[in-house]
């Protein structure tokens, strides 16, 4: 029943990507402003390209493919490509309307485009504290002055995003907003602006999945539940290099950085806020009528099928 439910996921994922295919990713870019479960997979991704890791052996997730369940892969830095491509290269979008992803955790910086990091995650769970914005927050984890921290983003040519609409930290400088699709409609207005919203740039996938055990139902596996024992006595997740798709800092290399190499309670808070692609975005201003693409009524994500 699982692969059954992965291959109709896989199917409807195609519809999707051919109807996105007139949408695109035309709109401007930027921002004015715990239950036990069991794991979907156990993870297919070790670094060979054929999951969850990196494809090239080092568990950095730049290799030329990140996910064996069809996720996100990019084979380079985003100072290779071309200075003449579109403001978010490289050329071509997935379902989300974005390109395939970058690592900000291995790019040079020189170049026409930036690795920007997509995640908005900020310490203690609260909204990420962006320099000039106005926002009641805290610090942001993995973007803005900790762009390079992380390991999922978009390669953007920021210098053609508008003027006042992108970060103003140097590390992220005219980076597009992050924000979390997964928040109340006020977050989203607090970090974003009035009038913008927050599209997903990333799919999930069946391995970023879990079955929760009070409920029984697939859902997005979080921080949260690393170490958590279920019945049989496994762990949820050790958030370890191939344990999930598009899961953000594996093993925690970040959040020790972030931590200054301890191990204590600023350690264990990053821990606990990491996720997987359903909780990164960017603010984004739509025309009239559009919609971000997995907000589409038709759309069914990873963890959805998983649970039909």
């Amino acid at each position: 029943m699982y692969l059954d439910a992965v291959m109709n996921w896989h199917v409807r994922r195609l519809a999707l990507v051919a109807s996105v295919g007139v949408f695109g990713c035309g709109p401007k870019v930027g921002g004015e402003g715990d239950t036990e479960s069991t794991s979907a997979e156990d993870g297919d991704g070790d670094g060979d390209g054929d999951g969850g890791g990196d494809g090239d052996g080092d568990g950095d997730g730049d290799g030329a493919d990140d996910s064996g369940d069809g996720g996100p892969a990019f084979g380079g830095n985003c100072s290779s490509l071309p200075a003449d491509g579109p403001t978010i290269g490289p050329e071509g979008s997935g379902p989300t309307g974005y390109p395939i992803r970058c690592n900000p955790r291995t790019q040079s910086g020189d170049g026409a485009y930036m690795c920007c990091s997509d995640d908005p995650a900020a310490a203690g769970g609260a909204l990420p504290a962006y320099d000039g914005k106005g926002i009641n927050g805290d610090i942001p984890l993995f973007s803005g002055a900790n762009n390079d921290l992380g390991t999922w983003g978009v390669c953007v040519k920021t210098e053609e995003i508008p003027a006042g609409t992108g970060l103003a930290e140097p590390a992220a400088a005219n980076c597009p907003v992050p924000c979390n699709p997964t928040w109340d409609a006020a977050s989203i207005t607090a970090v974003c602006g009035d009038g913008r919203v927050c599209c997903q740039t990333q799919e999930l996938q069946p391995s970023d999945c879990v079955q929760d055990v009070l409920t029984g139902e697939y859902r997005a596996v979080t921080g949260l539940d690393i170490g958590v024992s279920n019945p049989d006595g496994s762990v949820v997740t050790d958030w370890s290099q191939g344990a999930h798709a598009t899961h953000q800092d594996p093993s925690g290399a970040g959040c020790l950085q972030f931590s200054g190499g301890s191990e204590g309670p600023a350690f264990e808070d990053c821990v606990a806020q990491l996720s997987v692609a359903d909780q990164r975005g960017f603010c984004m201003a739509l025309g009239a009528g559009q919609t971000c693409p997995l907000d589409q009524p038709s759309y069914i994500d990873a963890c959805e099928a998983l649970n039909m």
